[in-house]
């Protein structure tokens, strides 16, 4: 009987496996067609992945959405089928359809998460709809008085506290000095754009230039005191609308010691110059362009580069003391905050290393998002905008576990202003984009991240339709109950900070 038993189960397995085989064999891409949903894990997080399979024009195609940055129905291509496998071109995506557990399963492409080979599960879902813009319906703040500047502002504003001034560089190549009434007391032009945020050091202000010169002036008149050649010949930055553009929108401000200035280069040189008179001290090499403003630590002097090498070197002489490797990209400024070194990196996470010797500490990973925002520490936790992310983050200093995050209505690549109360935090928009990208300026609670105010203007017709962005770039300023910021249509505000 048992033997009967044995054999009958064994019929039953073995016809099975062969309607299992057969149904494989006989898989077609209308099998497939429809909609998939996943939630793959990494770092203990997760994030939601669509895929839809459909027929266009009698082809096949695929199209992937990623609703946590409202990016919906990206073509990948055509769907090819062989076997159980099927691919996609001319985006790869590879995936193998599992018959008895009715998925598709894979890793992630490159092109949506670097670095990582994060595994993904596809199961069938109900369709998604492409989702709707977020209406902001928030109070805006008061406008205390606004003024021209010349011309679109990415570096972010600086202030001298004994005068009061704020110093501001645009596009054009233009540093204007504006004190507390909205009136520019001086201008000095450098005739190429200011991407790194201008630097008060004792009685002067320093500002980078495309021009290849990093300009020390006085900060009361503007008159220059010396200039100095900190760029021996970078390429030009391609626009982030055209083929082989890297995204470098920022430059390197400038750090002091008691004995000397550092200054990183897109040609790819960290520089130590002579206060007195700019002469050069020392030079380091790195292995590529950077953007990133770097940082001092005791003897240490700590930058970074495009190709994610972080390096630590002696500021007396330059010398290597230690290294790390963040893999890709380090776009945004060096953080130091007591004994860890902040940084962000293009592999979609928040990284803090022991400034002694590099050793990583904790990182916190942003789905989908590059971090260029250069981080902000206050009270033991850190604040940071992001990228494609579009939110604001508040992480614990000490684990990197998340305190909260807040959504804003574009990319928020630069420096959040952070005070008691609130976390401010600039917004760029853009035309056309597989996610909504509004441009905009908002107020956070420091405690919560809900949204406090909210300040937008509307795009001009040929701004969107020219794929221009439109927003605030420049890292804004709190001081006092005064919020400072100045936008891509060049305009300086003070805004009333509110309760």
């Amino acid at each position: 009987m048992r033997t009967i038993v044995r054999l009958g189960l064994g019929l039953i397995c073995a016809t099975n496996a062969i309607a299992l085989q057969a149904q494989a064999a006989a898989l077609t891409i209308s099998d497939l067609t429809g909609w998939w949903s996943a939630d793959p894990v990494h770092a203990g997080e997760s994030s939601r992945v669509v895929l839809q399979i459909s027929e266009k024009d009698g082809k096949p195609v695929a199209a992937l959405s990623l609703p946590a940055i409202g990016v919906h129905a990206v073509p990948l291509g055509t769907v090819t089928l062989d076997g159980n496998r099927i691919d996609t071109q001319p985006l790869s995506f590879p995936l193998t359809w599992n018959a008895e557990r009715q998925t598709l399963s894979g890793v992630l492409p490159r092109e949506a998460v670097p670095v990582y080979d994060i595994p993904v599960e596809f199961h069938r879902s109900e369709p998604v709809a492409k989702p709707e813009p977020t209406q902001w319906k928030v109070k805006a703040p008061t406008v205390k008085w606004s003024v021209q500047v010349g011309g679109p502002a990415w570096a972010g504003l600086e202030r001298d506290a004994q005068s009061g001034l704020l110093y501001v560089g645009n596009e054009q190549g233009l540093l204007s000095a504006v004190d507390a009434s909205g009136s520019i007391r001086w201008k000095f032009p450098t005739d190429k754009p200011i991407r790194g945020q201008p630097a008060v050091i004792g009685e002067s202000v320093y500002v980078t230039s495309d021009s290849g010169f990093l300009y020390r002036l006085d900060k009361r008149t503007g008159v220059e005191q010396w200039r100095a050649r900190i760029d021996a010949g970078s390429p030009a930055r391609i626009p982030p609308d055209q083929e082989k553009s890297r995204w470098d929108r920022y430059g390197s401000s400038v750090v002091a010691d008691a004995q000397h200035l550092y200054v990183a280069s897109r040609d790819k040189n960290l520089y130590a110059l002579d206060p007195v008179n700019g002469r050069e001290i020392w030079r380091v090499a790195a292995g590529d362009m950077m953007t990133a403003t770097p940082a001092v630590y005791r003897d240490l002097v700590v930058f970074a580069a495009f190709d994610g090498k972080v390096q630590a070197v002696s500021a007396r002489d330059g010398k290597l003391r230690w290294t790390y490797d963040a893999k890709l990209a380090v776009a945004g400024d060096l953080v130091v905050s007591g004994d860890r070194v902040l940084l962000g990196s293009r592999t979609y996470e928040l990284i803090a290393l022991d400034a002694s010797n590099g050793k990583e500490q904790w990182r916190r990973y942003y789905w989908f998002s590059w971090i260029e925002s250069p981080p902000v520490v206050r009270e033991g936790v850190v604040y940071t905008g992001s990228s494609d992310a579009v939110n604001v983050y508040a992480i614990d200093a000490a684990n990197g576990s998340l305190r909260w995050k807040a959504p804003v209505p574009g990319w928020s690549w630069s420096r959040p202003a952070v005070n008691d109360r609130f976390v401010v935090a600039g917004a760029v928009g853009v035309g056309a984009s597989p996610g909504f990208r509004n441009g905009g300026l908002v107020a956070l609670d420091r405690g919560t991240g809900a949204v406090r105010w909210l300040y937008q203007e509307a795009p001009s017709k040929d701004v969107i339709d020219a794929k221009k962005n439109w927003g605030f770039g420049a890292s804004p300023l709190i001081v006092d109950d005064v919020v400072y910021a100045v936008d891509l249509n060049g305009r300086l505000y003070a805004f009333e900070l509110g309760s």
